[in-house]
């Protein structure tokens, strides 16, 4: 298939105007709540809401469950261009590849107007928005910020504004709108699928922040750069940001920030790799890396900030982000399902700074693995390979192995069988770190699903 380039469709612009009896077609319902949010902030409106999505109603069933009380017409398991007929404005989930999409081409060549959810968020948003993305610590980061803000604002003596976290973390703020004032502070992460169409609309946030630049999603990307010059979007296209806080960044990545911040490359905040670390409840030099971009946001809006320090030093992480989940016999056992490529499991192993048994392996996808195989022969001392692609990651692991650096690699048909012989190899003082470096989907229906997994098997063994 040819590919589609939305930049170049008629008729994709934002659209700020009336919904109210407005036909709109959602397109992918998803399971990460970004489709429930935008179908009830749609029906609120008082439009007439169709959604349709190639998947079932069995894949679906969580969120089938959270918008059934609203007059919705679904069309599940595959789209047809019928669906099209009399529709007056389209959302597009940011799942949808709409360069490689044949029913995106459909709405391109019916000229019917589209948008999507963060779109319909960020031109209405009345709030000031603390924009976060990155590759990798996004997450972690606007948690960071969201609790440091609000320890803040708790201080003041004056009345402020309400803090709000959401994008692709937390899910969608749509529903949020009406009582987002203009005090109040929005921390938005947002992904790079999310980022892609915001030239659509007239946007800039207050803050930016980068956490880092890197090479990933380049199965949706024709190349490294136009990944990048996506990520490069929470920059906005107004007014830019007062301030952007910039974190690690791979070479190429630098040249093309240095091209999109001239005229004001003064605004840019750099967070260095060696940031003096701080006391955090969560552990590794990647958390010290976060912590020090939330840092910077905050101090550029005016902070207390031994409030900061203090809400920051109370931080324990998020759900199946190194999440510390049980301590058996002197070993710990950490949750690291939100890791979904190689690169985030080698930075999961390095943070806990003591001998690993790590269970590793999901769906598989066609990425180098020479790295990976290397980092883990070298910092491991048992590695148990499971899902879709544990076959491919024991023979890089193999490969990389030698004599003075061979851990023991084994393989586990099941998620069962792989903590059970994780917890007959690690002694002592070691911990058992479950982090995939690859995608759920091989087995389960998101990150989310295989972490509670995973602290079911371990819950089992005590």
């Amino acid at each position: 298939m040819t590919d589609v380039n939305p930049a170049r469709i008629p008729g994709t612009e934002g659209d700020t105007g009336p919904l109210a009896d407005r036909r709109v077609l959602v397109v992918g319902l998803g399971r990460f709540g970004g489709g429930v949010g935008v179908v009830r902030w749609l029906c609120g409106q008082g439009a007439d809401v169709r959604v349709t999505d190639r998947a079932t109603a069995d894949t679906l069933e969580t969120s089938l469950n959270e918008i059934s009380d609203l007059p919705v017409r679904c069309h599940l398991g595959g789209h047809s261009v019928g669906d099209l007929n009399d529709v007056e404005l389209v959302v597009i989930n940011p799942a949808v590849d709409k360069r490689r999409s044949a029913f995106f081409r459909a709405v391109a060549d019916r000229e019917i107007p589209w948008t999507t959810e963060i779109n319909l968020f960020c031109e209405r948003c009345r709030g000031q928005v603390v924009a976060v993305t990155g590759t990798y610590g996004k997450s972690t980061t606007c948690a960071m910020i969201a609790e440091a803000l609000r320890a803040d604002r708790r201080g003041k003596k004056q009345e402020v504004g309400e803090v709000h976290l959401g994008g692709n973390i937390g899910g969608s703020l749509l529903p949020s709108l009406e009582r987002i004032d203009p005090a109040d502070l929005v921390v938005l992460e947002l992904s790079s699928a999310q980022l892609d169409d915001l030239p659509r609309v007239a946007w800039s946030p207050r803050i930016a922040v980068i956490t880092n630049l890197y090479p990933h999603h380049l199965d949706r990307y024709a190349g490294f750069a136009a990944y990048v010059k996506s990520k490069l979007n929470v920059l906005g296209n107004g007014e830019p940001p007062g301030t952007i806080v910039v974190g690690d960044m791979h070479p190429d990545a630098e040249d093309l920030l240095r091209q999109r911040v001239r005229g004001f490359a003064g605004r840019v905040v750099r967070v260095p790799a060696d940031a003096e670390d701080i006391t955090l409840g969560v552990p590794g030099a990647h958390n010290q890396h976060n912590a020090a971009c939330a840092l910077a946001a905050c101090e550029s809006l005016s902070c207390d900030m031994a409030s900061v320090y203090a809400a920051l030093q109370r931080f324990t992480g998020l759900e199946h982000r190194l999440e510390k989940v049980a301590t058996l016999g002197e070993v710990a056992y950490y949750n690291d399902s939100k890791s979904t490529s190689p690169l985030a499991t080698i930075r999961a192993i390095e943070a806990l700074g003591c001998p690993v048994v790590a269970i590793v392996g999901g769906q598989s996808k066609d990425v180098p693995l020479g790295e990976f195989g290397d980092a883990l022969s070298r910092l491991c001392s048992t590695v148990v390979c499971t899902g879709e692609s544990g076959p491919a990651f024991a023979g890089a692991i193999r490969a990389a192995s030698d004599g003075d650096r061979a851990p023991n690699v084994v393989e586990a048909a099941k998620l069962s069988e792989a903590v059970a012989y994780a917890r007959s190899a690690a002694m002592p003082g070691m911990a058992v770190l479950f982090s995939p470096g690859a995608p759920s989907f091989d087995a389960y229906r998101n990150f989310a699903d295989r972490g509670r997994r995973f602290v079911d098997e371990v819950a089992a063994l005590e």
